[in-house]
């Protein structure tokens, strides 16, 4: 019996049934035990049936959506003869976190030697972090297309994310998300919640400006100010009920949509 979100297809396969709800993330799809789809599960069935097929990875990147592995598959399950296009009723996204997190990706953003800053915004290199978001809104605008594409008129609902705290905690040894990369460029430890919530609200614009070319296709879940520090897990992931309160900002997204 499903019970919750799948990410083995085979549980369909199983059980005769198909997706109604297409989840396409990163580890707020994906994160072990608890993530943002176990408490969307409950909240999308309350009053209707649904069932959710989660595709991405933990770790995924907004661009990886664009080409590769997990485009063939996105494209495979949008198919209306061969997917499962004909019983979607809607699009999840979650992608961006990790296109800004790490060393790899977030020292490029800043400049080498923040030490001597007084403000959040004036550590970022030129045209950072909007470049960033411009290309990872690119991706999930592509990926958008694709959509509309394959069965038009479905509805995509994208979240942004919450003011992460960059406190040095990772997960299962994976870590060195936020502030490890703002240390390496000497970014005051008074600034760095500040550069983190400047990164959040950049995203969160550049979602807006994306969501304006889509005639009320798409829908943003704004996350922003929900949890308190004690309700994030580690630098980038809620606690299990952080992740319950977050899911509440979607329920009255998803009701207006008809979806929940």
């Amino acid at each position: 019996m499903i019970n919750g979100p799948v990410w083995n297809e085979q549980d369909l396969s199983r059980e005769g049934v198909f997706p109604t709800v297409l989840a396409i993330g990163d580890s707020w799809f994906w994160y072990l035990k608890s993530n943002l789809l176990i408490t969307l599960y409950k909240v999308l069935n309350k009053r209707q049936q649904h069932i959710i097929l989660v595709r991405g990875a933990n770790g995924a990147e907004a661009v990886e959506y664009t080409s590769g592995l997990v485009r063939s598959q996105i494209e495979w399950d949008l198919d209306a003869v061969k997917g499962y296009g004909k019983t979607l009723r809607a699009v999840f996204l979650s992608g961006g976190g990790n296109d800004l997190a790490g060393p790899d990706d977030f020292v490029p953003l800043l400049k080498p030697n923040c030490s001597a800053e007084g403000l959040p915004q004036n550590c970022f290199a030129a045209g950072q972090p909007a470049a960033l978001f411009k290309t990872v809104t690119g991706a999930l605008r592509q990926t958008i297309d694709l959509v509309q594409q394959k069965i038009p008129g479905t509805p995509v609902f994208i979240h942004g994310y919450d003011y992460a705290n960059p406190n040095g905690i990772g997960f299962l040894g994976l870590g060195q998300w936020l502030q490890y990369p703002m240390d390496l460029c000497q970014v005051p430890r008074g600034l760095q919640q500040g550069l983190v919530n400047f990164c959040i609200d950049t995203y969160w614009a550049e979602l807006t400006a994306l969501r304006s070319h889509y005639n009320g296709l798409v829908h943003l879940v704004d996350q922003r100010g929900t949890l308190a520090r004690d309700e994030w897990a580690n630098e980038l992931h809620p606690t299990p009920s952080g992740f319950r309160k977050v899911a509440k900002c979607w329920e009255p997204v998803l009701q207006q949509a008809g979806i929940a």
